[in-house]
């Protein structure tokens, strides 16, 4: 009875790390820094929506309301993010809200643009730009509405 015993514990041992191992190999590839850009590429959703309620709004009125928008772009950002995506962000949206010409405005967003470009580069060989392509798409649409309106 004790080497029956023993066969049935191995077994079942066997079984316990063969379903463990199943599990981890099931594991969604999601997880991790394997997933940077995701936040990038929800934070330019979030961007893109925001702009549009902000193309009724011309001058400081539409500085601020582009402020606003980096700001939630920024918190949209997860942690697997670049630090200094948020920050861009972030910096960018002070300088609008402190902006009193078109000019200002306009050298923020194209601060902002130029981090996310040189991330961009950073992050092609490592992982997937699209999110972080997809902000310049957002802030690129940001200029091109304080060119207009501003």
């Amino acid at each position: 009875m004790t080497a029956r015993y023993g066969m049935i514990t191995s077994t079942a041992r066997g079984l316990r790390i063969i379903m463990a191992l199943l599990l981890f190999t099931a594991a969604p590839g999601t997880i991790g820094p394997a997933h940077a850009g995701g936040g990038a590429a929800a934070a330019a959703e979030v961007g893109t929506a925001g702009l549009q309620s902000c193309s009724a709004s011309a001058g400081k009125a539409l500085y601020d309301c582009v402020a606003g928008v980096l700001d939630r772009m920024g918190g949209t950002l997860n942690r697997y993010d670049p630090p200094e995506a948020r920050s861009a962000l972030q910096t960018a949206a002070s300088q609008l809200r402190a902006a009193s010409s078109k000019a200002q405005a306009l050298s923020a967003i194209s601060v902002c643009r130029s981090v996310f470009a040189s991330l961009v580069k950073q992050a092609t060989a490592s992982s997937h730009p699209a999110g972080l392509s997809a902000v310049i798409g957002v802030l690129s649409k940001a200029a091109q509405l304080i060119q207009s309106k501003g």
